[in-house]
């Protein structure tokens, strides 16, 4: 199991970057960076623990670009 920690930042294919918001036991809410619909500006979003387990998660290297754990 993927230790899942809010502040954490994550990258998913579908939703672009965002930072885990909120953990409320099989759920995780993520406030993506960008809304998923163009017009909109709902970011925060309620993915199931499993989802946000396989997001990749990011970390800030030495230049402040964000990348892969």
């Amino acid at each position: 199991m993927v230790e899942i920690v809010e502040g954490q930042r994550v990258s998913s294919g579908d939703y672009g970057r965002g930072t885990i918001a909120a953990v409320f036991g099989s759920e995780v809410q993520v406030l993506w960076d960008s809304p998923l619909l163009e017009g909109t500006t709902n970011r925060l979003f309620t993915h199931d623990r499993q989802f946000v387990e396989r997001l990749t998660r990011l970390r800030t290297d030495d230049e402040g670009r964000e990348v892969p754990i």
